[in-house]
């Protein structure tokens, strides 16, 4: 009989040990279950090009730059962004090509024309002009010929190769910086023309 009620006491026992040990873990939560978080957002981004028609991807950006006492340039490469620059000024920040797509056909010509000069204006009606406009094209435009080349009135006509009619292009420049040039932000706006054949 005693045995019976020492086993009934231990499962009591027991039973209580872990009631007790779930209300612990109840009311104090063990410090390993908690992690820290952290958390970082990003951008994202589609260009949707519809049939022949044409859309800027990104915009032409000679970055940040502090005048001098002697006029200097800053050359963005139609290739690659890479910023040049001549003279004294100083020159801070990534540069940037203008980016354009387009969408037609395999095998349909296009011809791609951009201005000759692009004047951007700043604070209290001072200028700075955009000349030795260049036109850069990707794979997926093959060159066929034409006059000039594409800037101005001249222009250069491409046959899209891609299979998707997709074509992208890039347009840069060289900005001419006057000597002790105004400060503040400078902008202008520039046109840009494709010819579906």
């Amino acid at each position: 009989m005693n045995l019976g009620v020492t086993s009934k006491t231990g499962r009591i026992r027991a039973a209580l040990s872990a009631i007790f040990a779930l209300l612990a873990f109840a009311l104090f939560p063990v410090n390993a279950q908690a992690k820290e978080v952290a958390t970082a957002s990003a951008s994202a981004q589609a260009t949707v090009v519809a049939p022949l028609v044409l859309v800027k991807v990104t915009d032409l950006n000679f970055g940040r730059i502090v005048p001098r006492a002697t006029a200097g340039t800053v050359t963005v490469n139609v290739n690659n962004s890479a910023c040049i620059t001549t003279g004294t000024i100083i020159h801070q920040g990534a540069c940037q090509y203008a980016e354009f797509a387009g969408m037609g056909t395999k095998k349909m010509t296009v011809r791609i024309q951009v201005p000759g000069t692009i004047t951007l204006n700043g604070p209290a009606g001072a200028t700075m002009v955009v000349d030795t406009i260049t036109l850069g094209t990707a794979p997926e435009l093959s060159l066929l010929g034409g006059n000039g080349n594409g800037l101005g009135n001249g222009n250069r006509r491409y046959e899209i190769v891609s299979n998707t009619g997709i074509f992208t292009f890039r347009v840069a420049g060289r900005l001419n910086v006057n000597a002790n040039q105004r400060p503040g932000v400078y902008t202008g706006t520039f046109n840009v023309q494709v010819q579906y054949q």
